[in-house]
């Protein structure tokens, strides 16, 4: 393979030229989000069904609960914000109430992670309730995270922030699921803290980080379609992303990014 502004020799999975320093065509073919989601939904859909009682798991204990505890937040439990002090711990009331039921959805990241088959079983769902500690660590991090960047972007009561950091405050969301999704599978792939997995995930994928977040965004459209269709077609796009996002990331780790200095 060779570099198509310089003519420089590649080697197989360089995603820059060492001799120009430009960004080679791995990142838009090899490493495409789009073609790994179609390759895992061709490989997924003829077994669907293996997957349909782990899902309808995940469904019930953690994402209709989450779905649940959003709606009472945001119109029947009122919490006082007019200090500062009250606005940080109405979010760390609401960071911990998520944070609670959030690894019962990620639970499953355990239960594929020990296979590249695609099947997510309701005894493995069970089984992979062990790992229940280790994945609200993970959800505490990001509540810790979203918290931070909630404060510094809207202010408190007796703070008020600049309207441009509204945008700023969706860009760095953003740019965090792009940054955890992939750090969910590390965490079993390679028997990682969440924090370590994503420190990793930060330092070796930020070439690949606009794919990652194509993929969430393509994932967040899907469930959300299901999920106006009365929850049931949950039970099919769930799985789908679960395994969309382990075999991306494991795209990733094939193609030896975890390895990879730019």
């Amino acid at each position: 393979m060779r570099c198509k502004h310089c003519n420089a020799k590649l080697a197989s999975h360089d995603v820059w030229c060492v001799e120009c320093g430009k960004q080679t065509d791995a990142v838009n073919n090899e490493l495409s989000a789009m073609k790994s989601f179609k390759d895992t939904y061709t490989k997924f859909m003829p077994v669907k069904a293996q997957s349909i009682p782990g899902a309808a798991f995940l469904l019930i204990c953690g994402v209709i609960p989450l779905i649940i505890l959003i709606w009472l937040f945001s119109g029947y439990i009122s919490l006082e914000n007019n200090t500062a002090m009250k606005m940080i711990m109405n979010l760390i009331i609401k960071s911990i109430s998520l944070s609670a039921f959030i690894p019962l959805v990620l639970i499953a990241f355990s239960a594929i992670g020990k296979h590249s088959e695609y099947h997510l079983s309701f005894a493995d769902v069970i089984a992979s309730l062990r790992n229940y500690p280790k994945y609200l660590v993970f959800a505490l991090i990001s509540a810790l995270y979203y918290s931070l960047i909630y404060l510094i972007c809207f202010g408190t009561p007796n703070f008020a922030s600049l309207p441009i950091l509204r945008l700023v405050w969706i860009v760095l969301l953003n740019y965090w699921i792009a940054i955890t999704l992939p750090a969910l599978v590390l965490i079993e792939r390679y028997a990682l803290s969440p924090w370590t997995a994503i420190k990793k995930s930060y330092r070796h994928f930020h070439d690949v980080r606009w794919n990652v977040y194509l993929l969430a965004l393509v994932l967040t459209v899907i469930n959300l379609i299901a999920g106006l269709m009365f929850f049931a077609p949950l039970v099919i796009s769930l799985p789908l992303s679960l395994f969309a996002i382990r075999d991306y990331t494991d795209k990733l780790i094939d193609f030896e990014l975890l390895e990879y200095h730019r």
